[in-house]
């Protein structure tokens, strides 16, 4: 094999490893922005769940008080 050829294919493989090496760090920053993401989400909604459950239990508290004040105005 020439001198040439071999320095062509040891140029190749250069840029392969380079690319490679590139994707890498790629997928890793995805990775931990997904991480973050996901954990923001989980976050987000069991915040969501504990302001549907303080709703439903004001809700409870009103109608109660509705029951209360309509049997005031009956009695």
């Amino acid at each position: 094999m020439s001198d040439l050829v071999a320095d062509r294919i040891e140029r190749a493989l250069k840029r392969i490893e380079v690319a490679a090496a590139a994707q890498s760090q790629v997928r890793a920053k995805l990775e931990t922005r997904n991480a973050t993401l996901r954990a923001r989400i989980e976050s987000a909604l069991v915040d969501l769940d504990a302001l549907i459950a303080r709703e439903r239990e004001l809700e409870a508290q009103l109608a109660g008080d509705d029951a209360d004040t309509a049997e005031e105005e009956q009695g």
